[in-house]
């Protein structure tokens, strides 16, 4: 599955309501004391209690594996720059049939922490997508990369997993006039009225 754009709405949600503690589905943080000058590479890998903590959170099936590579560099004034890719296959219930739907995800996330000294002021008013997303507060000495990859794979779930043949049925059968093979369509309806003499 090719990666999803940047962050959907749901990733935005999220990213409005952020909390400086990490989520227990994902708790995967890295002291700023252990992140050299020339930054850190990782591999991480979910146990699999974490993938049954994830499909709960995600209202999944199942979430079969979850992995994430990624590079943590030092900037300017304390700050770091986290930046990766992750790849997970989840099963969701098709929401036509509730059948299992086998899907396989791949994508780049990318995040700035800032010490929370420095955090901005939450912003109000209407939210423009084209908009950096807001940066994450280093918490307690840690960069919390787990939740941005939590963040960034709920962001890329399809919302309405569907099998490839699933259809919603329709009754075709009989018509709004009780004619068979015609629809109930607003259109229809507006030809059988009569006009008044």
């Amino acid at each position: 599955m090719a990666a999803a754009p940047a962050l959907n709405v749901l990733a935005w949600s999220l990213a409005m309501n952020r909390k400086t503690d990490t989520p227990t589905q994902l708790a995967w943080e890295y002291a700023i004391q252990s992140i050299p000058e020339r930054g850190l590479t990782d591999e991480r890998k979910a146990s699999p209690e974490e993938l049954a903590e994830i499909a709960r959170a995600l209202d999944l099936l199942a979430c079969k594996s979850l992995s994430a590579a990624f590079t943590i560099m030092p900037t300017v004034g304390g700050r770091y720059h986290l930046t990766g890719t992750l790849r997970a296959d989840v099963i969701q219930a098709c929401v036509v049939t509730l059948d299992p739907v086998d899907s396989a995800i791949e994508e780049a996330f990318d995040a700035t922490f800032w010490p929370e000294r420095d955090m901005p002021a939450p912003s109000g008013g209407a939210l423009d997508i084209d908009e950096e997303p807001d940066p994450e507060p280093i918490a307690a000495g840690q960069i919390a990369v787990g939740r941005v990859v939590f963040e960034h794979l709920a962001a890329a779930i399809d919302p309405f997993p569907r099998m490839p043949d699933a259809a919603l049925e329709r009754d075709t059968a009989t018509g709004a006039a009780g004619t068979p093979g015609t629809t109930d369509s607003p259109f229809a309806v507006l030809a059988n009225i009569k006009p008044r003499t």
